[in-house]
């Protein structure tokens, strides 16, 4: 079989942090790992950051495969995130949305006595803020922890 061979490209990276930085620990970091072990995890946190730029400066892709490039990039890291706290036991953070309120903006008028189906706009505007506190939340605040989930979604 004939193998077709591919040109290589190579990056030659030298850092050099100086110490008590966060980059100097992740030196430390790497340089306690073998060398095969470094290059896959520097190429694959490089792949999963820069590629989505690396494509848009080549001016080779459409908009819609520079999309797809971001998304991709977002759920790798995404995953690496996930794949972190799991290793170190640290829990997912729990974000509360605030509650929005829609609010109708409320039309400019001299007197203010516009009116629309029989009600003037104070009427309207009044009548909206009921029917808004009357609305129940559909926001259910999370409780849960990672182990609770743990718990949910463990071994059976």
């Amino acid at each position: 079989m004939n193998k077709i061979r591919k040109k290589r490209k190579s990056l030659s990276l030298r850092l050099q942090p100086y110490e008590g930085e966060p980059m100097a620990e992740v030196v430390d970091y790497l340089n306690s790992l073998s060398k095969e072990e470094v290059n896959r995890k520097v190429s694959d946190i490089l792949v999963a950051a820069l590629l989505p730029l690396a494509r848009y400066h080549s001016g080779e892709y459409t908009p819609e495969q520079l999309r797809f490039a971001c998304w991709e990039s977002q759920d790798v890291l995404n995953k690496h995130g996930s794949n972190l706290r799991l290793a170190l036991g640290v829990e997912q953070p729990q974000f509360v949305l605030p509650n929005y309120v829609t609010s109708v903006a409320p039309v400019m008028s001299s007197a203010n006595t516009n009116t629309h189906n029989g009600m003037t706009n104070v009427e309207s505007d009044t009548l909206v803020e009921e029917q808004e506190k009357q609305r129940p939340s559909t926001l259910i605040q999370g409780k849960a922890s990672s182990q609770d989930l743990d718990g949910l979604f463990g071994d059976a």
